[in-house]
């Protein structure tokens, strides 16, 4: 099986998003897409959180580390990026652990957590975990205007053999399935 490093995909696409968001997208794409699709639903609620941390009180705990809760880092990062992928297939946006898109006035992050933080026995689901936050915010008016976007196809992608990074034993490897998601495998780093 002729596998296609990831890293190298990100390197030649020179953009700040880390390997394991791309496989992630290609793990769950069909679920990535329900969750953009359910945001459509105009009888869809969105989360309590908005852009400003100010009114968080995990973000208030956790100020005097200077570290912000996991969905309001998401929040930040997307909000404050300059320089994302697109995927063109699927009028997405990547950058470092997340994966978004604006929907009518609701914007649609999903969080990719990175596996080496899996404890225990390593399963499918734990593999293919992702979380989903929806916000609707009036600061985000005129979101997204990014300073450098980086295009690329992932249907392209969904029809290789992707490898990235996983643990210090393993790397994941996609298998192609359909033009929506992918399984995938572990292969051992040495």
């Amino acid at each position: 099986m002729k596998q296609v490093s990831v890293e190298g995909f990100i390197e030649k696409l020179d953009c700040e998003v880390y390997p394991i968001t791309i496989v992630k997208f290609l793990l769950n794409k069909r679920r990535i897409l329900s969750y953009f699709s359910k945001a459509a639903d105009k009888n869809f609620r969105s989360s309590e959180f908005k852009v400003d941390p100010e009114g968080c009180e995990i973000c208030r705990d956790k100020a005097p580390e200077g570290l912000l809760c996991r969905q309001h880092t998401s929040i930040q990062r997307v909000v404050n990026a300059n320089n994302v992928a697109f995927d063109l297939d699927t009028n997405t946006f990547f950058f470092k652990n997340e994966i978004f898109r604006m929907i009518g006035k609701r914007l649609v992050i999903v969080y990719c957590p990175h596996p080496k933080l899996i404890t225990g026995e390593i399963t499918d689901q734990k593999a293919r975990r992702v979380k989903p936050l929806t916000i609707e915010d009036e600061l985000l008016e005129n979101f997204p205007s990014y300073e450098i976007v980086r295009e690329f196809l992932s249907s392209s992608l969904l029809d290789q053999n992707m490898r990235c990074w996983f643990n210090n034993e393993f790397s994941i490897v996609t298998l192609p399935e359909d033009r929506n998601w992918s399984n995938w495998c572990l292969v051992a780093n040495k």
